[in-house]
């Protein structure tokens, strides 16, 4: 029986394509669950394929796993509503974490973002900040919340507000030292790197890592 099971949402996403990859070569997960509306085209020994409906989503589909990573997340364009977009980056994601508690898992890592705060003025980092906060009551072994800044990788979609910001990004990225460092660009096979490493670890807790903790988790 595997004695760790990776259970990833969000698969399909910048983060979550660059974290299959990685956790489906480590050898520390014994075997990789995906979440996913639509099957992928691809088949590995160690991948596992769930269809879903994250609208009614069960601890059943979480059966399994020990390690929960959730890389779920739209824009605001593509959600189409404030509504819509809480849906998707507030609400998802606490189910995913109350179901997983349910069916067993013992860590969870969440792909969260700088300046999180449910009191900020910003709509996009206030339900970022909700959801952490919510999560707190939820009391797994470990839970790991990764704050990058802007994501660097290749999208299956363009995204036209997030690719110039990028490159402003990359253009001042020298100026970022420091408590601004935090703010730097984030290669998103860095975040990847540093949420498979997290699932290894043993601290108990809660951990929040800004750029500087996630590059030194991920070994670079």
């Amino acid at each position: 029986m595997p004695r760790n099971v990776a259970v990833v949402a969000g698969a399909t996403g910048l983060v979550g394509r660059y974290l299959l990859e990685v956790l489906l070569e480590d050898s520390f997960y014994d075997q990789i669950v995906v979440l996913v509306r639509r099957p992928l085209e691809r088949f590995e020994r160690k991948l596992e394929q769930r269809m879903v409906d994250f609208e009614n989503l069960r601890s059943t589909d979480l059966a399994g796993g020990t390690h929960l990573f959730s890389c779920l997340g739209t824009t605001m364009k593509k959600a189409g509503s404030q509504a819509a977009f809480r849906r998707v980056d507030y609400d998802y994601p606490l189910m995913l974490a109350r179901l997983g508690q349910e069916a067993g898992a013992l860590r969870f890592m969440l792909v969260s973002s700088v300046g999180a705060d449910p009191d900020a003025g910003s709509f996009y980092l206030r339900v970022k900040g909700e959801l952490e906060r919510d999560l707190e009551a939820i009391h797994f072994e470990a839970t790991h919340v990764f704050r990058p800044a802007v994501l660097l990788g290749r999208r299956e979609e363009a995204r036209g507000g997030e690719e110039w910001a990028a490159r402003l990004s990359r253009a001042l990225e020298w100026m970022m030292a420091g408590g601004l460092s935090k703010y730097r660009p984030m290669p998103a096979g860095v975040l990847a790197a540093s949420m498979a490493a997290a699932g290894e670890r043993g601290e108990p807790g809660r951990h929040v890592h800004h750029y500087n903790q996630i590059v030194r988790l991920a070994g670079f």
